[in-house]
C-alpha cells in the first residue's frame, strides 16, 4: 500500500472502528469478514435441507455477519467521504463491493427458503426465541421473496451489482469528490474552490456570490453531464430491467416497501402537501420582497434575511447552541451530545478533496455514530449539526438491540434529526430575551426548512418519476434531463420562483439521486418532516416526561410499518389527511410568526 494512503484526513476519530486504516486490525476483520461470508453463502446454498432450529441458527449467523459488513462500510464511507482522492479508499471500498455482493447472494438463498414455506411452516419458524427480537425483519424477507427471479439468476444480479450499480454510484462519488469550479464575483480575487462548498456559498448575504456560486459550480456540473448522465441512466435503467424480471410492476413500489408505507400513506402525504402548497410558495415571495427582489431565484432560495447583525457563527458557538437547545428539552439529550462533541464524532471543516453533502453513519458493533458535514458558520450548518446528531441519537437509543431490529426504513430515519432540528430553533423563540434580529433569522430558517421539505423534496420526487417513467422508454439525453428537472421546478414552485433562473443542473449536483442502495431517496424527507413536526408538537405540551415516550417511539422503527408505529407511539392514522394537516397548520402559524418578526427588525 502507497504510504500517502494510509490515513484520511478528517476531524473525527475513527479509531474506536478500527485503529488504523490498513492496519494489521483492519486486514484481519476483513479478511475473517470474508472467509465467514463465503462459508455462510455456501451453507445459504444448501438451505433447503436444513431443518428449522439450524436454519433460524443459520439467520442469526447472517444477522452477525451482516453487522459486520455494515461496520466496515460504515467506516469505509466515513474516511471515504473524508478524503474523496484517497486512491486507496477507493479500492478498498470496490472491494467492499465484492462482500455485499457475497451478502447478497446469502439472502437470494434466505428469501427463496422462507418464500418457500408454508405458513404453518413460517409461523413454526418465527416461534423459535432467537428470532423473536427480528420477527419484523425476517417477515419482510419473505414479503420481498414474492419480488423474485430463479435464485441463479438473483445470485447473477448480485454478483454483477459489483461492476454495474454500484459501479456507477462510486463513479459518481469519485467525479464529485474531485470536481471543482472557480467563484468568479466581481471585484473580488477568482477563487478555485470543490462543489462541496457550494451549499454554503448559496447561503451567503451578497447575491453576486450566490449568483457566482451556482453559475460556477454548474458550469463544472456541464463539464462532466455526459458522466452523470451515464450514471444516472444506468443506475435507473437496471433497476428497471430487473423490476421487469422481479414481476415489479411499479417502479415505486420497491420503494415504498424500503419506506416501510403504504402507497395510500404516500399518496395522502403528497397529495395533502400538493394542496397546501401557497404556504410555502407565500414565504418565498415574502422573502423575496424582504431581498428587495421581484422574484427569487434558485440561487437565492437559502439566502439569510438581510440583517445588519447577519454574521457567521464560529463552529464553538455552533456546539454551545446545540447543546444548550438539546439541554432544553432532555439533560439526557444534551449529555449524549456533549459525549458525541467531546468524542470527536464529527468531521466539519471545509477542505479541498472532501465529498460534497452530509450523512450520520452508524455502527451496531461499536455503538457510537460518526457525523459527516462541511461546516462554514451559516445558520444552515448548524440546523445541519443539530439534524445529524439527531440522527445519531437514534442509532444511540437502540444500540442494546439486535441488529436487525435496528434497521428502520429512511421515513423514520428521519423522524429523530428533524426534531433535534426544532429543539434549536424553539429553544430561541421560547426565550423572552432572545433578539429580535435572532428571532428573525431562525424564523426564517424554519420557514426555508418547511420550503425545502414542503416544495424541493416534491419538486425531486416529481422529477425523478417523470425521468424513471421515460427511462423506460430508452436512455434519457443531458438536454431531456435539464428539460424534465425545469419541467419540475416550474410545476412545484410555481410563480414562487423566476422561471428564467432556475437550477437545470440539479439532477447533476443532487447526490441523492445517486445512491445505489435505495431508489426515491426524497420523500422519506418531506414524510420524516411532517411526522417528527407532529411528535414535537406533543412534546411541547408534554415537556421533559414526553422522552421516554419519545425514545419509546424510536425504538419501535425498526420492528414495526410506519403507519403501526405511528399508532402505537401517536395515537395517529398515517392513511388519513388529519395528521399531516395539524402539522401543516403549525407551519402556517410559523409563516404568520415570521411577518411578525421581521417587522420587529431593521432590514439592511
Amino acid at each position: 500500500m502507497d504510504p500517502s494512503n494510509e490515513a484520511a484526513v478528517g476531524d473525527w476519530d475513527m479509531t474506536d472502528w478500527f485503529p488504523e486504516f490498513g492496519g494489521k486490525a483492519y486486514r484481519d476483520f476483513v479478511s475473517e469478514l470474508r472467509s465467514e461470508l463465503r462459508a455462510l453463502s455456501e451453507e445459504a446454498a444448501g438451505v433447503d435441507a436444513t431443518p428449522p432450529d439450524a436454519f433460524a441458527e443459520l439467520l442469526v449467523r447472517v444477522e452477525s455477519a451482516n453487522a459486520r459488513l455494515n461496520h466496515l462500510g460504515s467506516y469505509l464511507g466515513c474516511i471515504g467521504a473524508a478524503d474523496a482522492r484517497n486512491e486507496a479508499i477507493q479500492s478498498e471500498s470496490a472491494a467492499l463491493s465484492v462482500s455485499q455482493s457475497e451478502q447478497r447472494k446469502i439472502f437470494v438463498a434466505l428469501r427463496a427458503h422462507l418464500g418457500a414455506l408454508s405458513k404453518a411452516d413460517f409461523e413454526a419458524l418465527l416461534a423459535i426465541p432467537a428470532l423473536e427480537p427480528v420477527t419484523y425483519f425476517v417477515t419482510r424477507l419473505r414479503r420481498r421473496a414474492a419480488w423474485s427471479m430463479a435464485p441463479e439468476l438473483e445470485s447473477l444480479s448480485a454478483e454483477l451489482d459489483t461492476t454495474g450499480l454500484s459501479a456507477w454510484g462510486r463513479l459518481y462519488d469519485q467525479v464529485s469528490g474531485r470536481l471543482e469550479f472557480d467563484l468568479e464575483v466581481s471585484g473580488q480575487p477568482e477563487k478555485r474552490l470543490p462543489v462541496s462548498m457550494t451549499r454554503s456559498l448559496l447561503e451567503d448575504p451578497d447575491p453576486a456570490v450566490r449568483r457566482a456560486a451556482l453559475s460556477g459550480s454548474n458550469q463544472a456540473w456541464e463539464s462532466t453531464a455526459d458522466v452523470t448522465a451515464a450514471a444516472l441512466n444506468a443506475i435507473a435503467g437496471t433497476r428497471l430491467l430487473l423490476y421487469r424480471r422481479q414481476g415489479i410492476e411499479d417502479f415505486l413500489d420497491p420503494a415504498l416497501f424500503d419506506a416501510g408505507i403504504s402507497r395510500r400513506t404516500l399518496d395522502t402525504l403528497l397529495g395533502t402537501v400538493r394542496e397546501r402548497f401557497e404556504i410555502p410558495r407565500e414565504f418565498l415571495r415574502r422573502k423575496a420582497r424582504l431581498l428587495d427582489m421581484e422574484r427569487l431565484g434558485f440561487e437565492d432560495l437559502m439566502a439569510p434575511l438581510p440583517l445588519s447583525s447577519s454574521v457567521a457563527i464560529p463552529y464553538d458557538q455552533a456546539r454551545e447552541r446545540v447543546l444548550r437547545a438539546f439541554g432544553g428539552f432532555h439533560p439526557d439529550l444534551e449529555g449524549f451530545a456533549r459525549d458525541a462533541f467531546q468524542g470527536r464524532w464529527i468531521d466539519h471543516t471545509p477542505r479541498p478533496g472532501k465529498r460534497p453533502g452530509g450523512f450520520c453513519a452508524s455502527s451496531s458493533l461499536v455503538g457510537q455514530s460518526r457525523i459527516f458535514m462541511t461546516y462554514q458558520g451559516a445558520l444552515g450548518d448548524v440546523a445541519t449539526l443539530a439534524h445529524e446528531l439527531g440522527h445519531a441519537f437514534h442509532a444511540f437509543v437502540m444500540r442494546d438491540m439486535r441488529p436487525w431490529a435496528r434497521r428502520y426504513p429512511m421515513t423514520l430515519a428521519e423522524t429523530a434529526s428533524t426534531f433535534a432540528e426544532q429543539l434549536i430553533i424553539d429553544a430561541v423563540l421560547s426565550d423572552p430575551e432572545a433578539a429580535p434580529e435572532e428571532r428573525a433569522m431562525l424564523l426564517d430558517g424554519r420557514m426555508g426548512d418547511a420550503a425545502a421539505y414542503l416544495l424541493n423534496i416534491p419538486m425531486r420526487f416529481e422529477f425523478e418519476r417523470a425521468f424513471y417513467r421515460e427511462r423506460g422508454e430508452g436512455e434519457v439525453s443531458v438536454s431531456r434531463l435539464k428539460e424534465l428537472m425545469g419541467e419540475a421546478q416550474r410545476d412545484v414552485y410555481g410563480d414562487a420562483l423566476d422561471p428564467e433562473r432556475l437550477d437545470p443542473f440539479f439532477w447533476a449536483s443532487k447526490l441523492h439521486f445517486y445512491i445505489t442502495g435505495l431508489s426515491f431517496y426524497n420523500f422519506p424527507y418531506t414524510f420524516g418532516y411532517l411526522f417528527s413536526l407532529g411528535i414535537f408538537a406533543r412534546a411541547r405540551r408534554e415537556g421533559a416526561g414526553f422522552l421516554p415516550s419519545y425514545t419509546r417511539l424510536l425504538r419501535l422503527t425498526g420492528s414495526h410499518p410506519a403507519e403501526v408505529v405511528a399508532r402505537e407511539g401517536l395515537g395517529v392514522e398515517l392513511e388519513e389527511p388529519g395528521f399531516w394537516n395539524e402539522s401543516l397548520d403549525g407551519i402556517e402559524r410559523d409563516l404568520a410568526a415570521f411577518d411578525e418578526a421581521v417587522g420587529a427588525v431593521e432590514l439592511g
